[in-house]
């Protein structure tokens, strides 16, 4: 089967981005995968899957990028064109017409009002069940985000980690319980509101990522004279190892798509509290989940995976995440789809 997977975002990565690398290198293993995306993810890809690099920071109007994308999947002469979100969507839908006997397969990653675009694909792929909204039961599928399976550190590589940790932020009680949260400090991770919610809390707060809302989140955290509790590490390349010092993980934010900061801590073995967004409803249970936005519910659902009993209520999801949420089961998913789509 010949791929061609496009992804149009052009700079970040986030859970979208990292979805689609492990997506095509890991179809690669099997079939031909081309890969169009722009310069800065080269490096991104093992060396079975081609790489096309194109200039995405370009309006999704401009007529040289169209040009650019139909040309080059022209050039490949692919079975399946698979769309990665909304951007990808809306520049394939409009060269839909100038790609014969090709399938057409997009992702919808995140939650959009308007899925319009996402409808040039012959099947829709949403990454939770609330994102199928808005598209026909007939071409829409549900594939769950996977992650590759992190190495466990030893005893002795967490007491290193640790040290320096503590080392860092000396203000902190070391021997207190450790909620951590993973993410960008931008609004929709709505980090001011896990802040609130830690008042009170017998725990240290690890904030693990950077963002344009940093200076305003280290601002709030004096006010409420929570210096002693709360630590910005930044920007981290070892987030995956760093889960497995947390105590909780929670999620703050006031929208998702299906956040791999779930399945990783899942497959970390950790209990997690967080909102009520998409994705996250349909695995956590109930008295670790919040309103979006709900200051005191968060706070509850916090202390409730402090407590005991919470490693129990998790066991059998953490048993489901290592082999439902894998890239292996999400890559073997979506064949299956452009397998069916191939013989209809």
């Amino acid at each position: 089967m010949k791929i061609v997977q496009v992804l149009a975002t052009s700079g970040g990565v986030g859970g979208l981005e990292q979805h689609t690398f492990n997506l095509a290198n890991e179809m690669s293993l099997q079939h031909e995968v081309h890969m169009i995306a722009h310069p800065c993810y080269a490096e991104k890809f093992n060396q079975q899957v081609h790489f096309h690099s194109v200039d995405f920071a370009r309006s999704r109007w401009n007529i040289f990028l169209l040009w650019q994308l139909k040309s080059l999947i022209q050039q490949i002469q692919p079975d399946i064109v698979h769309a990665q979100a909304g951007k990808a969507a809306e520049l394939v839908s409009r060269i839909r017409p100038f790609l014969a006997n090709v399938k057409v397969v997009t992702t919808v990653h995140g939650t959009k009002k308007n899925k319009s675009a996402y409808l040039v694909g012959d099947a829709v792929i949403a990454v939770s069940q609330a994102l199928t909204q808005g598209i026909p039961e007939s071409k829409a599928h549900v594939v769950y985000n996977g992650v590759y399976a992190q190495p466990s550190l030893t005893d002795a590589q967490k007491q290193v980690l640790k040290a320096e940790i503590d080392k860092q932020f000396p203000a902190l009680d070391a021997d207190k319980k450790n909620v951590m949260c993973i993410g960008r400090l931008e609004p929709v991770k709505n980090i001011a509101l896990l802040i609130q919610s830690m008042q009170g809390i017998d725990a240290n707060l690890w904030i693990v990522g950077d963002g344009s809302l940093r200076p305003a989140l280290e601002q709030q955290v004096i006010e409420l004279k929570m210096q002693n509790q709360v630590a910005f590490l930044g920007f981290r390349t070892d987030v995956r190892d760093l889960v497995q010092l947390a105590d909780v993980v929670v999620l703050s934010s006031d929208r998702e798509g299906f956040p791999l900061v779930m399945v990783e801590a899942l497959q970390a073995d950790k209990v997690m509290a967080a909102t009520k967004v998409n994705g996250v409803v349909e695995w956590l249970p109930e008295a670790y989940l919040a309103e979006i936005g709900d200051v005191q519910g968060l706070q509850h659902a916090i202390q409730n995976a402090l407590n005991v009993p919470a490693q129990q209520d998790f066991q059998p999801l953490f048993a489901k995440a290592k082999a439902e949420l894998t890239v292996a089961a999400m890559t073997e998913q979506t064949l299956k789809i452009y397998e069916h789509l191939l013989k209809a």
